[in-house]
C-alpha cells in the first residue's frame, strides 16, 4: 500500500499550521503553548485522513486475493498508455483445469495454488511490466515496451518452468497463454485483449502451451 496519501495531508496540515503560527509570532511576539500542544495532534489527524485514502485507494485497484493489480487498475492503465501512442503487448493466461483443482483439493486450496501462481508471475516479470488478476482463474501481464517475439516466448517459457516448479506432486500446475501486440493486432484494447483470448482458448483446446 502506497503512502501518497498520508504524506500529501502531513505536508498539507503541517504546512498552514506552520504558516498559521509564524504569522501570529510576528503579530503578537511570541507563539501560544496551545499551539504547540496542537500541532502534533494535527499531524496525527492529517495522518490518520491520509491513510484512509492510501487504504481506498489500494483496494480499488489492487486484488485483495492475489495482492496483484486488479482489472480496474489495468483498464486505466493501458488507457494512458493508449492515449501517449505508445506500444504494448499482453499476455493472457489462464490456469489450466482450475475446476479439478477446486474438486479435488477444496477452494481454499485453490485460492493457496492462484496466490502461488500470482507470486511466481511477478517474480517472472520486468520492473516495468505490470501483473494483474484479469478475473477468476485469469491473469495478464503487460509488457509497456514490447519484446521481440523470441525474448517473449522465452519469458513465457520461464513462466512455464517457474509453475511446474512449485506443483505439488502429482499435479502440474499449468496455464495456457494467448498473446497480442498493440498496435499491430489491434487499434484498441478492446481489440488486443480479443485477439489474446482467441489465442489462449485455442491453446486449450489443442493442449499446447502457447500461442503467439
Amino acid at each position: 500500500m502506497g503512502s501518497k496519501g498520508r504524506m500529501t495531508a502531513i505536508l498539507i496540515v503541517g504546512t498552514l499550521n506552520v504558516l498559521y503560527m509564524f504569522h501570529y509570532y510576528l503579530r503578537d511576539g511570541f507563539i501560544a503553548e496551545i499551539e504547540f500542544i496542537g500541532f502534533p495532534i494535527m499531524i496525527a489527524l492529517a495522518w490518520w485522513c491520509g491513510k484512509q485514502y492510501d487504504v481506498v485507494k489500494y483496494y480499488s485497484e489492487m486484488d485483495t486475493l492475489t495482492k496483484l493489480y486488479n482489472r480496474r487498475y489495468m483498464n486505466q492503465y493501458i488507457s494512458k498508455v493508449e492515449k501517449n501512442d505508445g506500444e504494448f503487448a499482453i499476455l493472457l493466461l489462464d490456469v489450466n483445469d482450475f475446476k479439478i483443482i477446486n474438486d479435488r483439493y477444496g477452494h481454499k486450496a485453490g485460492d493457496h495454488f492462484l496466490k502461488m501462481i500470482a507470486s511466481q508471475l511477478l517474480e517472472a516479470a520486468g520492473r516495468k511490466e505490470k501483473v494483474a488478476r484479469w478475473g477468476g482463474d485469469e491473469f495478464i501481464i503487460l509488457f509497456p515496451n514490447p519484446p521481440k517475439r523470441k525474448d517473449l516466448e522465452k519469458r513465457i517459457e520461464e513462466i512455464h518452468q517457474r509453475l511446474i516448479d512449485i506443483s505439488p506432486k502429482g499435479l502440474e500446475i499449468g496455464v495456457s497463454i494467448g498473446t497480442a501486440i498493440y498496435p499491430t493486432e489491434g487499434k484498441n484494447f478492446d481489440e488486443i485483449l480479443k485477439a489474446a483470448d482467441q489465442k489462449m482458448y485455442k491453446v486449450k483446446a489443442q493442449k499446447n502451451r502457447i500461442m503467439s
